[in-house]
């Protein structure tokens, strides 16, 4: 386990090399499996990933093992959910 004087290096070279985490890219699409929303990986801090709704909108925390890879069944499922909501007029 890193120290916290570590940290702050991790954190630099995970920004070097295009990794939010342990098989999740930065720019990848997760999914928040407690939330059940997937959203683009923008960024991981040693303790939770920060996914931003695909269509842009707020940034929210995600601990670890609450994120997966998205695949093809969940990213339907997310841009039915978006388009539901803009039909109703509730936003983005």
């Amino acid at each position: 386990m890193a120290t916290s004087s570590q940290e702050p290096q991790a954190r630099e070279e995970r920004a070097r090399s295009g990794r939010a985490g342990p098989g999740i890219e930065l720019g990848a699409l997760a999914q928040d499996t407690e939330l059940g929303r997937a959203g683009v990986v923008v960024g991981h801090d040693g303790v939770t990933y920060q996914l931003r709704p695909i269509r842009g909108g707020l940034v929210w925390n995600v601990l670890p093992e609450h994120v997966r890879q998205v695949n093809a069944s969940d990213l339907l499922r997310e841009k039915v959910r978006q388009a539901n909501r803009r039909s109703i007029g509730s936003g983005p």
